[in-house]
């Protein structure tokens, strides 16, 4: 295929992630809307594809009796009716699950029974061939990440809903807001870990309000002390790649299809006042694709996770009266090193080398040591490599880590060393 195609395709869509307007971005690349819905609709289906040009070879359809064929039309139709939910061919074939219908036919084979039916389009997926050394998710709570999605209601106030998920289970906990500022961001935490329980890694992006700006130089802002007052690691994916946080963008789309989309909402009270009834429906019959044909709910379903209690909260200073300690810790920050060696963490750049031109490093700031480490990872296989250290001096005193929120630690650093 034509290279510069494929290069348009990834600039397209990372371009749309950080708000540009889709015909804005069509009217620079010269292609269509159609060319950008299309590319859209596979990047949502598959974060990882590197947006090569699709096999055209023809699909081999297996016969499907009829009495299932009609089934899955029945259940399409019905999904479009229904104030809550999805209406694809997962979603059908999580129902039939549940219907405990044998033989149970494939998500491919619903998908061309609805297209035979003029009830959908077709959707592919591509594989991505770069490297990224992703967090790792070894367990319930490992890893929490957390994401903000802004849509406007009626009258044009502005909705900020907040979303956190653990990625082992795929359990989330929501709450929508009028404003995003760090305060409001803690708060939510706090009841994301009273819902969830307590993460041993908190991944976010660099959304000003969770790093506490972006002009200020070494400043370690609201969200990062709490994390590291409750013993959590705040981890930062690199700067403009949505793709690196792609679980919880995924989360957003499901969202905003299954129900910002399906209700008229006239102001904030509204929108809390629903979202239990997605909460439910999402927990207790959404099947994500990583589940295995389970659901959030069953993948928790008696497993003991430490959790946020009202004795822990207490022990938490007031941050909107006060500034909050800085705690003994760790928290990480992804970067990709620039053309010149460097890598840009919390507002300052590092010398990382040149080796290092266009690689991913981790760069980690150890609260109680005042070191900051950059790692490198080669490959899947390949263990983490210190490759340099630099004293970060801080400012102002740093406590211990209260007794009470003693826990994973170890486990942190077994997963990302340094």
């Amino acid at each position: 295929m034509n290279t510069n195609e494929q290069d348009l395709r990834r600039e397209a869509i990372p371009r749309r992630l950080n708000g540009e307007r889709r015909k804005d971005i069509c009217r620079d690349l010269e292609r269509s809307t159609q060319w950008f819905d299309k590319w859209w609709s596979i990047f949502d289906h598959d974060p990882h594809t590197d947006f090569s040009d699709r096999s055209r070879a023809p699909l081999v359809v297996d016969k499907t009796s009829a009495e299932i064929e009609q089934l899955v039309v029945e259940v399409r139709r019905k999904f479009e009716l229904s104030e809550v939910g999805l209406i694809g061919a997962r979603a059908i074939w999580g129902k039939l699950i549940e219907l405990k219908v044998n033989p149970l036919p494939s998500e491919r084979t619903i998908q061309r029974i609805l297209q035979r039916h003029s009830l959908t389009h077709p959707v592919g997926a591509a594989t991505q061939t770069a490297y990224y050394p992703w967090v790792p998710i070894w367990e319930t709570n490992a890893v929490h990440a957390t994401d903000i999605i802004a849509r406007h209601i009626r009258g044009g106030t502005e909705i900020e809903n907040f979303h956190t998920l653990d990625l082992f289970t795929h359990a989330a906990y929501l709450s929508p807001h009028t404003d995003k500022t760090s305060a409001t961001i803690c708060e939510h935490l706090l009841d994301a870990w009273e819902k969830l329980g307590i993460p041993c890694i908190h991944q976010c992006d660099n959304e000003g309000s969770f790093r506490s700006g972006h002009t200020h130089k070494r400043i370690i802002g609201r969200m990062v002390r709490l994390c590291l007052l409750c013993g959590v690691e705040a981890f930062f994916t690199p700067v403009y790649e949505a793709k690196r946080n792609h679980q919880i963008e995924t989360f957003h789309s499901l969202w905003v299809e299954a129900f910002w989309s399906r209700h008229v909402f006239t102001d904030i009270d509204e929108v809390r006042s629903h979202t239990p009834r997605f909460s439910r429906w999402y927990h207790h019959h959404y099947r994500p694709r990583d589940l295995q044909g389970k659901t959030p709910a069953q993948m928790r379903y008696g497993v003991q996770v430490p959790k946020l209690t009202t004795a822990l909260r207490r022990l938490i200073p007031d941050f909107h009266t006060q500034r909050l300690p800085i705690t003994a810790g760790r928290f990480h920050l992804m970067r990709k090193v620039d053309s010149a060696g460097y890598a840009q963490v919390l507002n300052d750049r590092w010398l990382v080398g040149a080796k290092w031109i266009g690689e991913y490093v981790r760069a980690t700031l150890n609260t109680g040591q005042q070191t900051l480490t950059f790692s490198h990872k080669a490959d899947e296989k390949a263990d983490w490599k210190m490759i340099k250290t630099r004293a970060f001096r801080i400012k102002e005193s740093v406590h211990d880590l209260l007794p009470q929120f003693r826990r994973n630690r170890l486990r942190c650093r077994d997963y990302l060393p340094g």
